[in-house]
C-alpha cells in the first residue's frame, strides 16, 4: 500500500528524531561550565550523560508495546512533553540532583523518541524506500551530535550554560507542536491503534513468541554501538595524548559521525535494491573492527584512518532498522525497536566502561581499541549467524 504524505511523514520524523540528539548531546558542550557553576566533582558531570541512557535499558521494551499500541503520533507526543520537561529541569536547576533528576526524565522521553522514531518509518515506508528513509533517518543523530559539539560550547562560553539547554527547550516546544498540529496520521490500523486499551499481559507474553532473530539483530547493534560510542568517547583523548592539538584530536574523533551524516543515506539506498542487509553489516564491522585494530598500531595519517572508520561505520545503523520489521510481524515493529532499543543502551554504557577500565589498569589505550575491535568483530560474527538463520527460512 502506497501513503501519499510518507516523504512529509519522514521530515517530521526527523526533526523529531533531532530533539533526541541534541537534548542527549547538549552535556557534553557544557560540562565544564557547569562544574565550574555548580561545584560539581567531574565524576557527576559524566553521570549526567550515563543517567539520560539509563532509563532505556528497562524501559525500552514497554515503550516499544505502548507504540505498539497507542500508535506514533500519541506515543511521539507524550514522549517530546518528557523530553521537555525534563530538558528545562535541567536548564533551570540549581542542584547535581536537580539536574540528575531532569537527566532522567528526559531520557526516559528520549528513549520513546528512539521506538517510536524507527517504527513509525517501518510502517509508512513498507512497501519501498525503507532502506533510503531508514538511511536518512540515520543521519539525524550526527546532524545534532555535529551541530552541539561545534555550537553549544561557543555560545555557552559568550553567555551562560544554561542558553543552550533552554535553546533544546525552545526546540522541542517547537516540535512538539509541529508534530502534534501538523504529523500526518497513517490510514487504517494506526486509527484503530489509537483507541485502544493496552494489553500488557498479552503483549509481555508476545515477548516470548516474537522469535529470536530479533535479538540477533538487537544483539548486533549492541555491538556495533559498543565499539562505536567506545571510539567517540575516547578517541579524542587518544589522539591528544600521542601528541595533536586538541581541536585536530576532536576532529578526528568526529570522522565517525561525519562520515555517518553523508554516507547513511547511500548505504540505504543500496539495501533497498540489493538487500542482503546482514552482508553490508558483516563487510562494514569487518572493516571497522580492523580499522580500530590499527589505529594505535600504525604510523599511518590518522586522517586517512579516520576517513576510512567515517566510510564504513555506517554501513551498519541503516541495514539495522531496516531488518528489523523484516523479522518481527508487522503489528510488533514497536516491540521489535524496543527490544533493539535495550541492547543499544546496553552497549553504549558498558562499551565505555570497559574501555575505560582497560585504560585505568594498563595506563594504555591499546587493550581498549583492541576491545572495540572485538565488539565490531562480535557484530560481523552475530550478523553472519543472521544471515545463514534468514537463508534458512526462506529455503
Amino acid at each position: 500500500m502506497k501513503y501519499k504524505n510518507r516523504w512529509r511523514a519522514l521530515f517530521f520524523i526527523y526533526i523529531f528524531m533531532l530533539v533526541f540528539a541534541v537534548s542527549f548531546q547538549c552535556i557534553p558542550p557544557v560540562l565544564g561550565f557547569i562544574v565550574s557553576s555548580l561545584k560539581i566533582s567531574h565524576a557527576q558531570a559524566g553521570a549526567l550523560m550515563s543517567f539520560f541512557a539509563l532509563p532505556g535499558i528497562f524501559l525500552s521494551i514497554p515503550g516499544g508495546i505502548l507504540a505498539d499500541v497507542y500508535g506514533s503520533k500519541r506515543a511521539g507526543t507524550a514522549a517530546l512533553t518528557i523530553v521537555l520537561l525534563g530538558t528545562l529541569l535541567v536548564g533551570l536547576g540549581g542542584s547535581f540532583f536537580l539536574l540528575a533528576t531532569g537527566r532522567v526524565i528526559a531520557g526516559i522521553g528520549a528513549l520513546m523518541i528512539a521506538v517510536v522514531a524507527p517504527q513509525a518509518i517501518s510502517r509508512w515506508f513498507a512497501n519501498r524506500d525503507l532502506g533510503k528513509a531508514m538511511g536518512i533517518y540515520n543521519t539525524a543523530m550526527p546532524l545534532g551530535t555535529i551541530f552541539t559539539l561545534n555550537m553549544f560550547g561557543r555560545l555557552a562560553a559568550s553567555s551562560h550554560w544554561r542558553t543552550p539547554i533552554l535553546l533544546v527547550v525552545a526546540y522541542s516546544v517547537l516540535v512538539l507542536l509541529l508534530f502534534y498540529f501538523r504529523y500526518p496520521a497513517l490510514p487504517g490500523k494506526e486509527k484503530q491503534r489509537s483507541h485502544e486499551k493496552p494489553d500488557f499481559k498479552k503483549s509481555v507474553h508476545a515477548i516470548g513468541k516474537i522469535g529470536w532473530p530479533i535479538w540477533l539483530v538487537a544483539i548486533i547493534w549492541m555491538m556495533y554501538n559498543a565499539s562505536a560510542i567506545s571510539f567517540l568517547t575516547f578517541a579524542g583523548d587518544y589522539y591528544t595524548s600521542v601528541g595533536y592539538d586538541i581541536s585536530y584530536a576532536g576532529f578526528l574523533a568526529s570522522l565517525l559521525m561525519i562520515g555517518s551524516l553523508i554516507f547513511s543515506p547511500l548505504v540505504g539506498s543500496l539495501t533497498d535494491r540489493v538487500g542482503k542487509e546482514e552482508l553490508f553489516i558483516v563487510g562494514g564491522c569487518t572493516v571497522l573492527a580492523i580499522l580500530l585494530f590499527l589505529v594505535p598500531r600504525t604510523g599511518l595519517n590518522p586522517l586517512l584512518l579516520g576517513g576510512l572508520i567515517g566510510f564504513f561505520a555506517p554501513f551498519t545503523p541503516a541495514p539495522v532498522f531496516s531488518l528489523v520489521p523484516k523479522v518481527v510481524p508487522a503489528e510488533q515493529t514497536g516491540l521489535g525497536y524496543g527490544i533493539s532499543s535495550t541492547c543499544l543502551n546496553v552497549g553504549v554504557l558498558v562499551g565505555p566502561l570497559l574501555v575505560g577500565f582497560f585504560f585505568d589498569w594498563t595506563q594504555s589505550y591499546l587493550p581498549g581499541f583492541n576491545l572495540m575491535a572485538v565488539f565490531a568483530l562480535i557484530g560481523a560474527a552475530v550478523a553472519l549467524l543472521l544471515w545463514f538463520v534468514n537463508q534458512s527460512a526462506k529455503a
